[in-house]
């Protein structure tokens, strides 16, 4: 049987790209706004000159905010009860 080792804390990595399909219309501008990334970081990981091909399949960057956060633990916020109301 084959298991796999995982120390304490561990957590899997997060893929630093996503996979985009372009939609006839569209254009790189729309898609990097839709994925919250800049369109020049799209263009450039892609090699882009000119404008997308419907069907083109396109390799988009994950947003800062979300590698962070993918990359962060999960915290559970306290929250403290209101106290409550007297007559």
């Amino acid at each position: 049987m084959i298991q796999s080792i995982t120390q304490p804390g561990q957590q899997s990595t997060a893929p630093l790209q996503k996979e985009h399909v372009v939609v006839a219309g569209e254009t790189v501008e729309q898609i990097a706004k839709n994925y919250d990334v800049p369109a020049k970081y799209v263009r450039q990981l892609n090699k882009l000159s000119g404008p997308v091909q419907p069907h083109q399949k396109l390799r988009i960057p994950m947003a800062r905010a979300a590698v962070a956060s993918a990359t962060r633990p999960a915290t559970s916020a306290k929250t403290t009860p209101a106290p409550a109301a007297t007559k």
